[in-house]
């Protein structure tokens, strides 16, 4: 059956897969031509189809994105689609592919572009180079592709917004510098560290009050009783 199904492929592109793949010897003779038979289902009319092969080769990663970024401009749009939710699912591993799935933000197709958009929202580490595509995407025809390109805008600017995205600074340095009102007054802070030991006493002076109080009112109570006794006694 594998036979058949890779017979129905165009020998030529089907080689050139095969041989790219095998050429930067990421992957075997087997899986090249296995890789080659998948992005084929990818067009498949069978959406179970197309997806199982979108599944398997997203389980690939990063060696197949090359060739699945070639399927974006595939003249089957099915195909295309399905290539874009491939590397939706391969993730920041499949940043090579940004240049075509920019270009894919073209596609006449609502659910490539969709799927597209998706897969570059996952691009934390390119947010600079992906942001202005999409912020041209909010205008979509289409207002699923409008909703996950304000999804992917809102996501990309918070990563740019990460103390990673910053070279590394603290989140609770770049706060203080974002806020200059947040910086200790040293003078204050001198003020405040010699009203402290002040403070302390006084709360020892009133938890001191407050115990010998509670002593006095738990002595009371058996005296009292004891008084009590004495005055309500039966006289012999």
């Amino acid at each position: 059956m594998m036979i058949g199904r890779m017979n129905e492929m165009n020998i030529t592109a089907r080689l050139v897969v095969s041989m790219s793949l095998l050429l930067v010897g990421l992957v075997g003779p087997a899986q090249a031509d296995n890789v080659a038979s998948l992005i084929k289902q990818l067009g498949a009319w069978s959406n179970d189809k197309a997806k199982k092969a979108s599944d398997d080769l997203a389980s690939m990663g990063k060696p197949v994105v090359s060739q699945v970024a070639k399927a974006l401009s595939s003249e089957s749009r099915r195909r295309g689609r399905f290539a874009a939710r491939t590397l939706r699912q391969i993730g920041p591993d499949a940043a090579d592919a940004i240049p075509a799935l920019l270009e894919s933000l073209k596609d006449s197709d609502a659910l490539t572009r969709e799927y597209t958009v998706e897969a570059l929202a996952k691009m934390v580490g390119q947010a600079e180079q992906v942001l202005p595509a999409l912020q041209q995407v909010i205008h979509d025809e289409d207002e699923d592709v409008r909703r996950q390109a304000s999804l992917a805008i809102a996501r990309l600017t918070e990563a740019l917004k990460s103390p990673a995205a910053q070279g590394g600074k603290p989140a609770a340095a770049a706060a203080q510098q974002a806020s200059p009102s947040s910086n200790p007054d040293p003078g204050k802070g001198a003020a405040a560290l010699a009203a402290a030991p002040s403070e302390r006493e006084s709360l020892l002076e009133k938890l001191t009050a407050i115990v010998v109080i509670r002593v006095a009112l738990i002595a009371f109570i058996p005296l009292g009783f004891f008084s009590l006794l004495h005055l309500y006694r039966e006289p012999r």
